[in-house]
């Protein structure tokens, strides 16, 4: 059940939550590259669910409500869902190692559209709601193969300019769809045992006792260090997953 680097994948769990809390999302993006250090991506994808689910719906009623998040954003939830079920199906069913290039890839893209002189802000000002079910539907299956969807939809949060507080209400809301959906399709694959079960609710429960510790220092930050952090954020995540996925 407890395997030689357990203490190791607590501190994950540990550190993954406190930075969920301080940012208000993030759980997955710092704990699926750390656990796939040594663990099967699927399995590392596995052990995130249930504290990802966990502390976005912690997340979300802190900060926002459910049915206002929906009935503005509800083409985006309904893209992400689809994306979900299509990326998560993928995971399981025909993983492929270089599947973690591709988010690598998305984030330097929007990381660089300046040099590039790229930019979303005509489109989404021309056809938000098209250029929203896009991007939705991206993270969504980006989210489902690689776990890790917050880059793609910071870009679009970014462009529409949402404050810190709004931002964090529909990347939850997110998130809750996409984490429900990869239970789903993973428990219908029967991915779940009475071990890991128990793995998991213990991984939950530091996690949040991280996302407690977290949130004593969210409201310190602004939303010019909000917005830096986020870029940051991005650079380190992309480096990272293409030197991990092309070395390791």
């Amino acid at each position: 059940m407890f395997g030689d680097f357990f203490l190791f994948e607590v501190l994950i769990v540990l550190v993954a939550g406190f930075f969920h809390g301080i940012v208000g999302f993030g759980f997955p993006m710092v704990a699926t590259p750390l656990f796939a250090l040594f663990l099967d991506l699927k399995l590392a994808v596995l052990y995130t669910l249930f504290p990802t689910l966990t502390t976005n719906i912690i997340s979300l009623k802190k900060e926002n409500s459910f049915s206002d998040i929906w009935r503005e954003f509800w083409p985006l939830m309904v893209s992400v869902m689809v994306g979900s079920v299509v990326g998560t199906h993928l995971l399981v069913a025909y993983y492929y190692h270089y599947y973690k290039l591709i988010i690598a890839g998305v984030m330097l893209l929007y990381l660089n559209k300046e040099r590039l002189h790229l930019s979303l802000s005509g489109a989404v000002a021309k056809e938000k709601r098209g250029i929203t079910i896009l991007i939705g539907l991206i993270s969504g299956l980006v989210g489902g193969m690689a776990n890790i969807m917050s880059p793609v939809l910071i870009m679009l949060i970014l462009e529409l300019k949402l404050d810190k507080k709004r931002a964090i209400g529909v990347m939850s809301l997110c998130f809750i769809a996409n984490k429900t959906l990869q239970i789903l399709i993973f428990g219908y694959h029967g991915s779940f045992t009475l071990d890991n079960s128990i793995v998991i609710a213990l991984f939950v429960l530091i996690s949040l006792v991280g996302f407690w510790l977290g949130n004593k220092i969210h409201e310190r930050i602004n939303e010019k260090l909000y917005t830096t952090l986020l870029n940051t954020i991005l650079w380190v995540i992309s480096l990272y997953l293409i030197f991990s996925t092309l070395y390791m």
